[in-house]
């Protein structure tokens, strides 16, 4: 245990995926390359890694502050680049979140679907070949028009790739915001393939740059349309929910192309093809309220932050917990998780929280009066940093918004040591009440994962 805050010593670097921070004491020389520094006295040491560099924050026994920054070694970047192309290929956890059959299925997977690529290429070439001559000049056209289309395809690949690279860790937390994001490109993508009509000479840009806004939608969509799925699928019966829904998405789509060749004839009888744009607006205008309404209506039994925001504020209040259906009922799909109330920055960096060189008696003060929890509070202009101790757990990020939420709650806008120690002896004297409500208003089963700043 860390003699002056009382926080557990991890000497393990931080990794800036999950941007947590580390408070550990040292009396004893150690290897750099460890994350530890060459000292004979006692200190206390905060450590953050962003990138190539390491940042460490130095609270020394007589009190002195020091803060140094340096260049990870080629080992420790090594180590970094292999973690980042972990991180961009497999799940969060593996290998022991998936089933053991995870790898090996993917790599027979992977050639499975670049022949698949292959072939579908070459027959969209056919198709094209087959609307022309199919022979002399004619053929070499479809071949140039086969191959714009195939590099539009790709366009819109390399869009998937990256939100499943980069995005796959936030999906869970709120599906529904994620699922309306998609829309917002689905409909960006849509407008440029509009548009290639009246640009044909940027044909390949319009529709490559709307393949690429439709295909990072699709990467959106999909995973929360899995989650929404599994949500649903209360007796295990994933696969019959799947197949059911196939049912009701190919009925929809027999409706929407017959409503569609209709429109066509109609806007083709006028004789202005441009009356289109209208059109479509009108239809696209119709669809994301439909899919915002569809979204709105679901009941997620998990805690993100927004529904945890809900719950804290209410208990601070004096009010009565809310359970799942007012929970998700108070929502606003397109908000972000940190303008619900209060306003939390959970996982912020050391330099965001407290300036590029903290003051050491603050950073002291803070340290000593959350000495015990997993995280450290910084509420500054009416809105919440939340430093995360490494070991921190999910179910632990509910501390941090019940105290900010008590501060908001006071109208505390820049809370100084006695607000910060008030709003801790709050907390530790009421969250025990709180969870008991929390389980009282009705069949939360867990906290989701929530997004790091």
């Amino acid at each position: 245990m860390c003699a002056c805050c009382g926080l557990p010593l991890r000497p393990r670097i931080v990794p800036r995926s999950a941007r947590r921070w580390a408070v550990r004491a040292a009396a004893k020389t150690d290897t750099a390359r460890s994350g530890e520094l060459f000292s004979g006295e006692a200190f206390t040491e905060l450590v953050e890694v962003d990138g190539r560099r390491r940042r460490r924050f130095m609270l020394h026994s007589p009190g002195r502050l020091t803060a140094e920054t340096d260049v990870l070694s080629r080992e420790d970047q090594a180590g970094s680049a292999t973690d980042a192309l972990k991180g961009f290929f497999l799940p969060a956890g593996y290998p022991d979140s998936v089933a053991r059959d995870y790898l090996p299925y993917q790599l027979w997977a992977v050639p499975c679907h670049v022949t698949g690529w292959m072939a579908s290429s070459l027959a969209t070439s056919s198709l094209l070949q087959a609307v022309g001559i199919g022979s002399g000049a004619a053929a070499a056209a479809s071949a140039t028009a086969a191959i714009k289309w195939i590099t539009k395809d790709a366009v819109g690949v390399a869009g998937r790739l990256l939100v499943g690279g980069r995005l796959g860790g936030v999906f869970d937390e709120d599906p529904k915001r994620w699922r309306l994001t998609a829309e917002i490109f689905k409909t960006l993508g849509l407008a440029a393939e509009i548009a290639t009509p009246f640009f044909p000479g940027s044909f390949v840009a319009l529709a490559g740059a709307g393949n690429f806004s439709r295909a990072v939608g699709k990467g959106l969509g999909n995973p929360c349309f899995r989650i929404i799925q599994t949500h649903q699928a209360i007796a295990g019966n994933v696969g019959d929910i799947a197949a059911k829904e196939e049912v009701w998405e190919v009925a929809a789509q027999l409706a929407g192309l017959g409503a569609s060749v209709a429109l066509l004839r109609a806007i083709e009888a006028t004789g202005r093809p441009e009356n289109v744009v209208a059109v479509w607006t009108a239809v696209q205008a119709a669809h994301v309220a439909l899919r915002y309404q569809s979204l709105a209506v679901l009941r997620f039994d998990s805690l993100n932050q927004q529904r945890a925001c809900a719950c804290v504020r209410a208990h601070v209040a004096g009010c009565a917990v809310p359970g799942v259906d007012e929970a998700n009922a108070a929502e606003v799909l397109w908000a972000l998780p940190a303008m619900a109330r209060p306003s939390v920055s959970l996982g912020a960096s050391v330099e965001r929280a407290l300036g590029l060189t903290p003051d050491r008696k603050h950073l002291q003060a803070l340290l000593a009066a959350h000495a015990g929890e997993k995280h450290v509070l910084v509420w500054r202009g009416g809105r919440g940093m939340v430093l995360l101790h490494e070991g921190v757990r999910t179910a632990d990020l509910l501390r941090p918004l019940w105290q900010a939420a008590w501060l908001d709650h006071a109208g505390v806008r820049d809370a100084s040591a006695a607000d910060t120690a008030a709003s801790l002896a709050a907390l530790r004297e009421r969250f025990d009440d709180f969870q008991r409500q929390l389980r009282a208003a009705g069949d939360f089963r867990h906290i989701t994962d929530v997004v790091l700043s």
